[in-house]
């Protein structure tokens, strides 16, 4: 795949576009278990699709800025800033829903650091993300339970989204990456990514699950998705129904998992951006496999 970077003469709205539009490929995915889709809204009733998407297009300009501001060399608070913002216009275009509040994070973080990344040449975006800004994004242990996601990580006794960014986003580098590499090399792109949804179902630690079902929730989440996983994934006959089985069992629960979400839009911004080296099955990342929603 061509680097979209290349073709368009602004860097950082080019950036954005490529966000938005993981963004928008990560809302498409179905069957995705208990969350929105175009088919329907899995365990969230009080949003849709349409309401995704004016999310996604009120946020388009800041995570420009946050390219420009990474292009700059602008420190975290900077970016926080600029975040703080998308997170306004995203309420404002949604009548207040929390559509996006961890692809902001994330993605943003992310977004920054493809733009810094002329200064990095050799460099993945989560090592720009680690060397430029790890060192101001405390773990929530080292902090005080200020938020009620905080308060979860530490109970639950994982690191948030902040120690994922702190060490690089290694569960897109290691989990979400090469399982969308190998799976494009067998079925089309909307089957890769359901496959890639499970795989970090499977793998990774989700606050949303956390808050929605406890470890118990979690614990039904992980053990489906590693089910669907043994049978054969999307390369099996009949997974459609299986993974549509699935996500009616996440509804029925409550639960969703926003966190891998937001991690599969992230792995499907770097899959856009990544040299091949970098998108290979065979590429690793060194830190933690944890992801979940920020705190």
């Amino acid at each position: 795949m061509k680097n979209p970077l290349r073709r368009l003469p602004d860097r950082p709205r080019a950036i954005a576009r490529v966000v938005c539009e993981a963004l928008r490929e990560e809302l498409a995915t179905f069957p995705k278990p208990g969350l929105v889709s175009h088919v329907d809204s899995g365990s969230h009733p009080d949003m849709d699709a349409d309401c995704f998407l004016r999310a996604i297009a009120a946020m388009e300009p800041f995570f420009a800025g946050l390219a420009a501001a990474g292009e700059a060399g602008a420190p975290l608070g900077d970016l926080q800033r600029i975040g703080l913002c998308a997170e306004t216009a995203m309420l404002e275009a949604t009548g207040g829903k929390n559509t996006h509040r961890g692809a902001i994070f994330s993605l943003g973080l992310l977004a920054a650091a493809a733009g810094r990344s002329g200064q990095h040449r050799s460099a993945t975006l989560g090592d720009i993300v680690r060397e430029c800004w790890a060192g101001d994004l405390p773990v929530p242990c080292e902090i005080e339970a200020s938020t009620e996601g905080i308060a979860r990580c530490q109970r639950h006794g994982v690191e948030g989204a902040r120690g994922e960014a702190r060490s690089g986003f290694p569960s897109v580098y290691r989990t979400g990456l090469p399982a969308l590499c190998r799976a494009l090399e067998s079925v089309d792109r909307p089957s890769a990514r359901v496959q890639v949804f499970f795989v970090l179902l499977a793998s990774c630690e989700d606050t949303t699950l956390l808050k929605r079902g406890g470890a118990e929730g979690a614990g039904f989440a992980r053990a489906e998705a590693r089910r669907f996983l043994a049978e054969g994934g999307v390369l099996s006959s009949g997974w459609a129904a299986r993974a549509a089985t699935i996500h009616r069992a996440f509804v029925a629960r409550n639960l969703t998992a926003g966190g891998v979400a937001d991690l599969l839009a992230a792995t499907l911004f770097v899959h856009a951006l990544a040299p091949p080296d970098q998108a290979s099955p065979h590429h690793r990342h060194p830190g933690r496999k944890k992801f979940l929603s920020p705190a």
